[in-house]
């Protein structure tokens, strides 16, 4: 993908967020075209792929035999195929196990490395795109194209965009938005995503965690109904027998040092500490906060 990487600053906040453009180098994008890539999908990964309307995009996961999750993916419908968005840390090696049994169908999937993915996010971000391009997606149509360009509309923790495009559609956006945004790199759609209660799976995390201790089930990324698919005994099991004791959680405060993906969560009882989690995200914002997204009991 190509390389668009704007200087780093400080997280800010949704509440106090101005207009920002971001750049997201730390995701990756993934194509699936060919006759069967929706039945592929939809044996792979947890949402009810063939219910996805063209006009949504839909958090998902993709697990492993024993139910954890090599990665969780955004997915939506985009060239006559569909495409994901996950962390590129983990690219590599999700994309070779979600290809293990694609020579037995009719399906490509590979690396996105011609398209640009930005984000636009703060202060009257809507107006802003409304300058750009002649249709936007909103609640109703969460996803849109304009020409070359895909749209992605969030709505936690505030209104937010996702533009997946080209490096010339980049460019312009970027020319005709300064001076009017500030400029971030992925550090900020990083906070916005720990602020929403998205799940960040990295590759020091990936394949340790069922959906559910991510709080997929909540954000509609797992369907009970559907077909098989890699994973979903467990995954199930963890539903209807309870076997699932953990939960996302989304810390705030001060701290000297901004904890790493892995890392140990302790919860001090008496003289000893216990661990109780595992660090899965955490930033330090403009103010000194510093925000940690955790899987914990």
């Amino acid at each position: 993908m190509p390389s668009i990487s704007f200087p780093p600053r400080q997280p800010v906040a949704s509440t106090r967020l101005p207009l920002t453009l971001i750049s997201l180098e730390e995701w990756a994008l993934v194509n699936a075209s060919g006759a069967d890539h929706i039945s592929y999908l939809q044996g792979q990964v947890t949402l009810d792929v063939a219910a996805l309307p063209h006009s949504q995009h839909r958090p998902a996961a993709h697990c492993d035999a024993k139910g954890k999750m090599w990665s969780n993916l955004r997915l939506f419908h985009r060239a006559g195929g569909m495409a994901y968005i996950e962390r590129r840390s983990l690219l590599d090696k999700q994309l070779n196990e979600l290809k293990k049994y694609a020579v037995f169908a009719k399906i490509s999937l590979t690396a996105d490395e011609g398209s640009v993915l930005l984000g636009v996010a703060g202060f009257q971000a809507r107006a802003a795109l409304a300058n750009l391009f002649s249709t936007l997606p909103d609640a109703e149509s969460p996803v849109i194209q304009q020409g070359d360009s895909t749209l992605l509309w969030f709505d936690l923790p505030a209104e937010r965009y996702l533009l997946v495009t080209t490096t010339a559609k980049a460019a312009e956006i970027a020319e005709k938005l300064a001076g009017e945004a500030q400029l971030n790199d992925s550090a900020q759609w990083l906070a916005l995503d720990i602020e929403a209660g998205w799940p960040i799976i990295d590759a020091a995390t990936s394949a340790q965690f069922i959906p559910q201790a991510a709080n997929l089930q909540a954000l509609e990324a797992i369907s009970f109904k559907k077909g098989c698919y890699t994973g979903q005994e467990m995954v199930a099991r963890a539903k209807f027998r309870g076997a699932n004791k953990r939960a996302l959680y989304w810390l705030a405060g001060k701290a000297g040092v901004v904890p790493l993906a892995n890392e140990a969560l302790e919860m001090k009882m008496g003289e000893n500490w216990r661990r109780t989690g595992t660090i899965l995200a955490a930033c330090q914002l403009d103010n000194g906060d510093v925000w940690v997204q955790a899987g914990a009991e």
